[in-house]
């Protein structure tokens, strides 16, 4: 019976840990996302100033 304890314990302990770093892992890549979502964001004013390019783009006629 103690040795299946011990197993247990030891199971259970190596379970915390690996919670522990999945955690850790989760926090760094949400802070990765936030990044990369602050830089694709595109303002209306963005936009606007694009499709007037690409509009000016097709006058040209090349």
């Amino acid at each position: 019976m103690d040795i299946v304890t011990v197993v247990l314990s030891i199971i259970l302990v190596v379970s915390f840990i690996m919670l522990f770093l999945m955690q850790i892992r989760i926090k760094q890549l949400r802070k990765e996302l936030d990044e990369l979502r602050d830089r694709v964001i595109i303002t209306g004013e963005e936009l606007i100033r694009l499709s007037n390019d690409i509009e000016d783009f097709k006058k040209i006629n090349i």
